[in-house]
């Protein structure tokens, strides 16, 4: 009972172990899922700044475009004025051409008549005193009016040219302003393109973000459904074994009792009988036997088969599937194990997963293998027959309970074949 006890606990030990793996497993992925959604929140929290920043530049740009715009007006307003300043001076020349030409005919003829002969005559061929002055006034008059005339239009044309410098020069002002604005507008354009590189990237990296997330959380769901599916073939494999446990009980108290009927059998004919009867005490016999015509014997006296050949989730919650290369076979510590065929002891030994074990040689090409042996009965090197007791079974290596695994190979360690058949199981 304390035996079954301690594999009880040790069974307990390994589920425990499954679990707590399971759970820190799956507390990874929830450390990695709140890890990826700082970063996410982090990424969001960077693309709202640059969206501000954006949205700020935006609003720059315009009043900038509006500024341009309104310079533009100025320039083009200043540029209408200069071409009709242009055309009035144009024309201005054309009549100061003209005046120019005809006040030179006019200053031309009164300095020819201005001559104290030709005045002395104008002067006396008058009818009277008043009209020689009136002739002379009137010479003089038309020389003061054609000189007035003249200083005129050089005020005219002198303030024309002036404009003419006042527009030009409002004109560059405009044009270097506009410059300036234009710089402004391309450097402003240019940051708000750098902006709308940095969102996108920001936007990129918060879906990949949130791809990783997802993938993590698809990760944990996945080893959730995982874990629960080792859970329960751990579990059906702690029922498989202990049912093989409780038939083997039943089978041992079974024995037990006939044992006890047959002891009390031998002293009720002992009583009756006067004469000297010979018991035989006699061990049972070991399977020498073949249980099958491939004429491999039981290594137990009893079979019960926790675990089947083939593959089947690791009993120690490592996550992976494991290929099981023999069959196991329960009882209690020290139950004696038999050499299913004659042959060759060609290891006993101990590894850290088969623990105690021995490998016997058959001879034609198969080896046989008793795994988690509590004791040896054997050595390398020793010829055994069939049913020569090896050792006993034990939990040694990795081990989650008393049983023997045993095995058969058509290569040292490698080429495992199921042995049930040849068992007949």
């Amino acid at each position: 009972m304390l035996k079954l006890k301690k594999i009880a606990i040790l069974t307990l030990t390994a589920t425990l172990l499954l679990s707590s793996n399971a759970v820190t497993f799956a507390d990874e992925f929830d450390d990695k899922i709140q890890q990826q959604t700082e970063k996410i929140s982090t990424l969001e929290n960077d693309q709202k700044v640059a969206q501000a920043t954006l949205n700020t530049l935006e609003q720059q740009i315009g009043e900038i475009e509006a500024d341009v715009k309104q310079v533009f007006a100025e320039k083009t307003t200043e540029e209408e004025k200069l071409n009709k300043t242009n055309l009035e001076i144009a024309d201005l020349k054309i009549a100061i051409e003209k005046r120019n030409n005809q006040l030179s005919e006019q200053a031309r003829d009164v300095q020819l008549n201005q001559t104290s002969s030709n005045l002395l005559e104008i002067v006396l061929g008058s009818d009277s005193i008043s009209e020689a002055f009136g002739r002379a006034i009137a010479v003089t008059t038309i020389v003061h009016a054609n000189n007035e005339i003249i200083e005129k239009q050089k005020s005219d044309q002198d303030k024309l040219e002036e404009l003419v410098i006042e527009s030009e020069k409002r004109i560059k002002l405009i044009e270097e302003k506009s410059q300036l604005l234009k710089e402004k507008q391309e450097a402003l354009v240019a940051a708000r393109l750098d902006q709308e590189v940095a969102i996108n990237e920001l936007e990129s990296m918060i879906a990949t973000e949130k791809e990783q997330k997802e993938l993590y959380e698809a990760q944990k769901i996945e080893a959730e459904k995982k874990r629960e599916a080792e859970l329960k073939a751990i579990a059906e494999q702690k029922a498989k074994e202990e049912a093989a446990r409780q038939a083997q009980a039943e089978q041992q108290a079974k024995e037990a009792a006939q044992q006890a009927n047959n002891q009390v059998t031998i002293q009720t004919q002992n009583k009756e009988d006067s004469s000297n009867i010979t018991i035989n005490h006699s061990e049972p016999a070991s399977p020498t036997s073949p249980s099958t015509s491939s004429g491999w014997g039981l290594p137990v006296s009893n079979i019960f088969v926790s675990s089947t050949f083939g593959w089947r989730s690791n009993p120690w919650g490592t996550g992976a599937a494991d290929l099981h290369d023999g069959i196991d076979l329960v009882g209690s510590s020290g139950t004696p194990i038999y050499a299913s065929r004659a042959g060759t002891v060609v290891e006993v030994s101990y590894h850290s997963s088969a623990g105690n074990h021995v490998i016997i040689d058959h001879g034609d090409g198969y080896y046989s293998y008793y795994l988690h042996l509590s004791s040896f009965s054997v050595s390398v090197g020793q010829s055994v027959s069939q049913g020569t007791v090896v050792g006993g079974m034990g939990t040694t290596g990795n081990s989650t309970g008393v049983h023997l695994h045993f095995g058969v190979s058509t290569s040292l360690w490698s080429n495992f074949v199921d042995p049930a058949p040849l068992l007949g199981i």
